[in-house]
């Protein structure tokens, strides 16, 4: 229960899947305008649906097991109509086991917590990179994705923030932290305002916050394979979509 709004999961679950009505989807809509934390949980929610989707759409594509349709046809028949959706809901029944496991915990993350502590000095330059790359082509942004997959070993790139105003423009990798290399990337506004991401392998549990501090509003988005830190003098809401934008980016 999300008591402080009479809301419940279902309802936001809903609201996400299209499947409110109009006066409800409305009233929904106001709340995420008035709530920045209500908005970075249906933020969220979208986005682990999402990369769910994409990861066992081939689940979707396959026969129901015959243990499921034995049990199937031998309960009694519902006098009522049957909807198509409950034969999709039995299919998607393993996505939804699977993504149990990858349940976040939306929590406070501490200011002073090592990555985050680690995400303000570089964007401060108080911390010496090990390399740094400008990105001032399409080769050397291509060669800045080619960088962020080696330092970190993982399937990333440097998400494409242009929807939002921002461009990349230098790339710097660290060393000396958690899992080996961490990475920062910087993205600048048409008024040249600072986006930075820092990346690296998770030292702690799955989490999603944001916060202010010092004039600077910080977001921490980590899940079990990547602790992503963004950074930015901007509103709640703005945070918001960028953090979005960046997270689903980052998948190569």
């Amino acid at each position: 229960m999300i008591g402080r709004l009479q809301l419940v999961e279902s309802d936001l679950h809903g609201f996400i899947d299209g499947e409110l009505d109009a006066e409800r989807r409305r009233e929904i809509e106001r709340m995420l305008g008035e709530d920045a934390e209500l908005s970075s949980l249906v933020a969220l929610y979208r986005a682990d649906k999402e990369r769910l989707a994409r990861a066992y759409a081939h689940v979707l594509e396959q026969p129901l097991p015959s243990a499921w349709l034995s049990h199937i046809r031998s309960q009694p028949r519902s006098r009522g109509p049957v909807r198509s959706g409950v034969w999709m809901a039995l299919a998607a029944s393993l996505v939804l086991a699977v993504a149990a496991a990858l349940t976040y915990r939306v929590m406070p993350a501490s200011p002073d917590e090592p990555i985050v502590a680690e995400a303000l000095s570089a964007r401060a330059d108080t911390t010496a990179p090990q390399a740094m790359l400008a990105t001032d082509s399409p080769a050397k942004v291509r060669d800045a994705d080619r960088l962020v997959a080696a330092a970190l070993a993982m399937r990333v790139k440097a998400p494409d923030l242009a929807r939002m105003g921002y461009t990349l423009t230098g790339v710097r990798t660290y060393g000396g932290v958690p899992g080996g290399k961490a990475v920062e990337l910087v993205y600048r506004s048409v008024h040249n305002q600072a986006f930075t991401l820092y990346l690296r392998h998770p030292s702690s549990p799955p989490r999603f916050d944001q916060f202010k501090r010092d004039g600077l509003r910080i977001c921490i988005w980590q899940d079990d394979v990547l602790g992503t830190v963004m950074a930015g003098q901007m509103s709640a809401a703005e945070m918001q979509r960028l953090a979005s934008l960046a997270y689903m980016g980052l998948e190569s």
